[in-house]
């Protein structure tokens, strides 16, 4: 999970998707990468089962359909987890 939420511009992605539903050309938009790059990022989400899409029109949309969560604590009980809930 790490792997796939430990990329910055992932983690742009899903703070875009957190706040509204959007569609591949705004995403390209509000991160400044080429749709190539953007469909990427959103089949390694989307593959992880962090994000879903559908279709409205000629339009494919996609939403964040889990909450992720990120848990450190100091020693010494030293947690470090990542996990995720359905929305």
């Amino acid at each position: 999970m790490l792997d796939i939420i430990g990329s910055k511009k992932r983690l742009e992605i899903m703070k875009y998707l957190s706040q509204e539903n959007r569609y591949v050309s705004e995403l390209m938009d509000l991160t400044n990468m080429d749709g190539k790059r953007v469909k990427h990022h959103l089949e390694r989400l989307e593959d992880e089962g962090l994000i879903e899409s559908y279709k409205e029109g000629r339009r494919r949309y996609y939403r964040l359909v889990k909450d992720i969560k990120l848990e450190v604590s100091k020693p010494p009980e030293g947690k470090f987890l990542v996990y995720t809930t359905e929305e």
